[in-house]
């Protein structure tokens, strides 16, 4: 390809090629520069990464365009929550079990409160608007890339009795604690929208404007059919994959 006869298309798919070859996390060289070599114009180069930065290949680092530095993450579903998956080698939880899967080093913040249930959060659960909720709130990250937001409600009895108020949850998470303290989940059901971020889940996820993401509702149920956790998740598409499996028989 020469710059004099280069176009959009075949500089989209010549960086592709070429951050394809790149180690995660690398540095790509001035427009310019990398004009030059793929045989096209900075204008064009300069279009092309603003693209592949949208779908999440590139990401921006001060003035540099640096190849996404982490793996994608698949979140398999039922596996993650099972006890034995949830809680293997100490695990707090399903997140710290696939991040640490996938080789990276997973971490969160949890900003644990109460606060009166909304109508939206009370249809969730099947509780009274205005009931005491505990909300666990979550920025979480992959070898310190934030790569979700997790908000948790949970009626305030079994949170108390689960002993899941507060920051920790321990080992396996607070499916586990539900489960120790006569609360266990059987079921869930998901729900999932890809949506544009808003403004503040684009500043916490370090996205750009035009990218995109799922956004999962998890209700977890117990036997008797209560529900006891109702988890609002923000997770960037590119940087998740959903995998679902069902029993036919």
């Amino acid at each position: 390809m020469t710059s004099g006869k280069a176009t959009l298309t075949d500089t989209i798919s010549a960086v592709r090629a070429y951050i394809a070859n790149q180690r995660p996390g690398t540095a790509l060289p001035s427009e310019t520069a990398l004009a030059e070599e793929i045989g096209s114009t900075r204008t064009l180069v300069n279009t092309a990464i603003n693209q592949l930065m949208s779908e999440g290949q590139l990401i921006r680092q001060g003035k540099k365009a640096i190849v996404q530095p982490i793996r994608t993450i698949v979140r398999r579903v039922p596996t993650r929550y099972t006890a034995a998956y949830r809680e293997a080698h100490g695990a707090r939880g399903a997140f710290d079990a696939e991040v640490r899967e996938h080789g990276m080093q997973p971490r969160w913040t949890t900003e644990p409160r109460q606060e009166a249930s909304s109508e939206k959060v009370a249809g969730l659960l099947g509780i009274t608007a205005g009931a005491e909720v505990t909300v666990r709130a979550r920025q979480m990250y992959a070898d310190d890339v934030p790569v979700q937001l997790a908000i948790t409600y949970i009626p305030a009895d079994v949170a108390s009795s689960a002993g899941v108020a507060g920051v920790e949850s321990g080992t396996g998470g607070i499916i586990s604690r539900m489960g120790e303290s006569g609360n266990e989940q059987v079921a869930v059901t998901e729900t999932i929208q890809v949506r544009v971020p808003t403004d503040e889940e684009q500043e916490q996820l370090r996205l750009p404007a035009d990218a995109r993401v799922y956004e999962l509702v998890h209700l977890g149920l117990t036997a008797d059919e209560r529900c006891v956790e109702a988890t609002l998740h923000i997770m960037p598409v590119h940087l998740w994959d959903l995998s679902y499996t069902w029993n036919l028989s």
